[in-house]
C-alpha cells in the first residue's frame, strides 16, 4: 500500500513537469538569457544571420586617406600628364590648384569618373580604372600636401659638377649620391630607429616603387637609370660603414625626396619628411631597416 502511494506522489511530480515543460518550450536556469522560441512551423536556420548586413560600427569603417600612400600612386599614375611636382605638363597643374583645395565630392568625381571630352579618364574600376575608392582618397590626401606650398622655379639652373674627392693614396673617392632637392639632415637622424617596424613601413610605402625588400625598382621611363634604383643592394656611394653617416645619406633622399636624372622622368621620390607624410620615428624605423638589408652586402 505505501509503495502504491509512493509511485502515485512520483507519478504526479512527473505530470506536473511535463505540463511545466509545454508551457514553457525553452526552460531556463534562472540568471541565464532565455533562448529565443521559434513560431509554430519555422524551422531553424542561418541563412539570414549569414546574408544580413553587418551591424557593428567596426564592420562599416574606412581606413583614414594616408597621403603617403598616395604618392607612389600619383607618380605612376598621374605624373606623365600632371607633372612630377604636380605642376602641369599636358594635363592642368594641381600644384596650388584651387579645384583640388576645394575638395570634396567634385574632385574625387572628376579622378573616379574622368572627364568627357578631355585626355582625364575614369580612374575608378568600377568606371573601368585601375585604382579603388581608397586608393583615389590617397591619392587626394597626397595633392593636399602640395596646396600653399612655394612655387616652383621656371627654369632649373644646369648643375655644375664639383671635383671628386681623393683618398690619401690619390686614387678617386666617388662623392655620396645626394638628392635634387635641397636641405639637411631631418629630426629622424636623432631617433632610434627599430627595423622590425620598419619593415611593415617598407612593404606599405615602398616597396610600390622599389620592390619587395628593396630588390628591383620599377620601370621609371626617361630616367636616365630606366627604373627606380634598388635599395638591396644600396647605391654603393651611399652605403657607409659609419651608421650615421649611412643613415644621413638615406635620410636626406626620404625627407626631401628627389627626380632623377633625365630628360622626363616619370617617378619621383617624394618628400615623406618636408611634406609630413611621415613621422620622425617612421622615418627613422624605414633607415634601420634599409640598412639592415645592407649589412651584409
Amino acid at each position: 500500500m505505501k509503495n502504491q502511494l509512493w509511485l502515485s506522489c512520483v507519478t504526479m511530480g512527473l505530470l506536473a513537469l511535463v505540463a511545466s515543460a509545454c508551457s514553457s518550450p525553452n526552460p531556463q536556469p534562472a540568471g541565464l538569457t532565455p533562448i529565443p522560441t521559434l513560431p509554430p512551423g519555422a524551422t531553424p536556420t542561418l541563412v539570414p544571420a549569414i546574408s544580413a548586413p553587418p551591424t557593428s560600427a567596426a564592420a562599416g569603417a574606412t581606413s583614414a586617406p594616408d597621403a603617403a600612400l598616395g604618392a607612389p600612386i600619383f607618380e605612376q599614375n598621374c605624373s606623365p600628364c600632371h607633372g612630377n611636382n604636380a605642376e602641369g605638363v599636358i594635363g592642368p597643374a594641381l600644384r596650388d590648384n584651387k579645384f583640388v583645395q576645394a575638395g570634396g565630392k567634385n574632385l574625387y568625381d572628376t579622378i573616379a569618373g574622368g572627364r568627357p571630352g578631355t585626355r582625364m579618364p575614369a580612374w575608378l574600376q568600377a568606371n573601368g580604372g585601375p585604382l579603388n575608392e581608397s586608393q583615389i582618397n590617397n591619392v587626394i590626401a597626397y595633392l593636399g600636401t602640395l596646396q600653399n606650398v612655394p612655387p616652383l622655379p621656371t627654369a632649373t639652373p644646369v648643375p655644375t659638377e664639383t671635383p671628386e674627392p681623393t683618398s690619401a693614396a690619390g686614387a678617386a673617392t666617388p662623392a655620396p649620391a645626394r638628392p635634387s632637392e635641397p636641405g639637411g639632415p631631418g629630426p629622424a637622424i636623432a631617433l632610434t630607429g627599430d627595423p622590425t617596424r620598419g619593415m611593415p613601413l617598407f612593404g606599405k610605402y615602398c616597396a610600390a616603387c622599389h620592390g619587395p625588400e628593396g630588390v628591383q625598382g620599377v620601370p621609371n621611363p626617361d630616367s636616365d637609370d630606366g627604373s627606380v634604383p634598388p635599395l638591396n643592394p644600396i647605391d654603393p656611394t651611399i652605403a657607409n660603414s659609419d651608421p650615421k653617416v649611412f643613415a644621413t645619406n638615406i635620410d636626406l633622399f626620404v625627407e626631401h625626396g628627389s627626380i632623377p636624372s633625365g630628360p622626363g622622368p616619370q617617378i619621383r621620390m617624394p618628400s615623406f619628411g618636408d611634406s609630413k607624410m611621415l613621422t620622425p620615428q617612421q622615418i627613422a624605423d624605414l633607415i634601420a631597416y634599409i640598412m639592415q638589408l645592407n649589412k651584409s652586402k
